[in-house]
């Protein structure tokens, strides 16, 4: 049969359809065949991405708990308590608590890497010893923390400024740690300040307590002292805060020789050298936060006076007379018989002779009479004569 042009050409056409509508289904179904692949590659790169990420944070993971390890108690049960307890008590030492009682608190909590244990600290102290508690607490590199910090005053206490303090905590034992771990020796990156900073922000504030006064000093004071002669000066500051104590101390380099009682205030010193001096002593009292004042004291170092004479006591010497006047087969020799002391000196040439406030040397031994030197000076005493008479009057001769 044979087509009209005109046939032939809408043959062709819906020829060409037919081919571009199966070249597209063709076409279709294999790019759906690589979207899926393509997604399919997406999705296993996913995966493998993410097992990446699992692995490397749990490469992290290992690292830190690793790390953690120093910071972490034995564990060995027994060995972790022990080793803690051991640390609350030189923590207590440390802080100076009065009376401290570290213990531990029911039994210990077992989790899939770790155990926890719950320990208390209590004792009696200031708030500066509550805040060297905390700060010594968070210092310390354990895996601890505060569960509970509690403190109340005692206002019966003798001592001021008491409160009763008590410190509640946890502290994990890692599984991976080893039985006999021991304690961490580097200190914690917890604190960004020094204790001292920590204690003038809060010790200052004493919310226990009224406003503390400072001791009440002179601010200056002027004292004598003789050369060679040991001064004492009390320096005694009057505090109003009652049940405080006040403790002296130098302000600055203190004299040479000086000393200075600290409980007391008594200052003590000998000068050596003539001339002014100067010192400071501060007066500090047990007040929250403590206050001082200082007192100046200016000294002159003066001569001693000259000395005065003392008269010589003959009350003995007036009743002692040579008795007897003898020679023997050792030479001559002088009784000398004291009424008053009822005794008798037996002297001979060169002895010395001492009654009341006549001391000298036993010269010569007469017939008559005894020859006796006295700081360079002789004078002589007969028979029934009084030594302190003859004394007399050989010295003023």
């Amino acid at each position: 049969m044979n087509l009209s042009q005109r046939e032939r050409i809408l043959a062709g056409g819906v020829g060409l359809v037919l081919l571009l509508f199966v070249g597209n289904y063709f076409w279709e179904s294999i790019r759906k065949g690589f979207d899926s692949k393509n997604n399919e590659i997406l999705n296993l790169t996913k995966q493998r991405d993410d097992q990446k990420l699992q692995v490397t944070a749990g490469a992290i993971a290992k690292s830190k708990l690793n790390r953690l390890v120093s910071q972490s108690l034995p564990s060995n049960e027994e060995k972790a308590r022990a080793q803690y307890l051991e640390w609350l008590i030189n923590l207590a030492d440390e802080c100076e608590l009065i009376d401290p009682l570290p213990k531990s608190m029911g039994d210990s909590v077992e989790k899939d890497l770790y155990q926890s244990f719950r320990f208390q600290l209590s004792g009696t102290g200031t708030i500066e010893n509550a805040t060297k508690l905390l700060h010594a607490f968070h210092a310390k590199d354990y895996l601890h923390r505060v569960l509970r910090f509690d403190m109340q005053p005692l206002p019966n206490s003798k001592i001021p400024n008491q409160l009763k303090i008590a410190l509640d905590c946890e502290v994990l034992a890692l599984k991976n740690a080893k039985p006999e771990q021991p304690a961490p020796a580097e200190n914690a990156p917890r604190l960004e300040r020094p204790l001292e900073e920590y204690q003038n922000s809060i010790v200052g504030r004493n919310i226990f307590a009224p406003t503390n006064n400072a001791p009440l000093f002179e601010k200056s004071k002027q004292v004598s002292a003789t050369l060679g002669i040991k001064m004492d000066v009390g320096l005694a500051a009057k505090d109003s805060d009652p049940g405080q104590v006040v403790k002296y101390e130098f302000e600055g380099e203190p004299i040479r020789g000086m000393q200075l009682d600290p409980a007391s205030g008594n200052l003590s010193w000998t000068a050596l050298e003539l001339g002014d001096y100067k010192v400071g002593v501060r007066a500090t009292d047990s007040g929250i936060p403590a206050k001082s004042s200082v007192q100046w004291i200016s000294i002159k170092v003066q001569e001693p006076p000259p000395a005065v004479k003392k008269p010589k006591d003959f009350d003995v010497a007036s009743q002692a007379f040579v008795s007897a006047l003898i020679s023997d087969g050792k030479g001559p020799q002088a009784w000398i018989r004291s009424k008053t002391e009822n005794k008798t000196l037996y002297l001979r040439e060169g002895e010395q002779l001492k009654l009341g406030d006549i001391e000298g040397k036993v010269i010569s031994i007469g017939s008559n009479f005894l020859e006796v030197e006295t700081e360079g000076k002789r004078w002589t005493v007969g028979q029934d004569e009084s030594l302190a008479d003859a004394y007399k009057r050989g010295i003023e001769d």
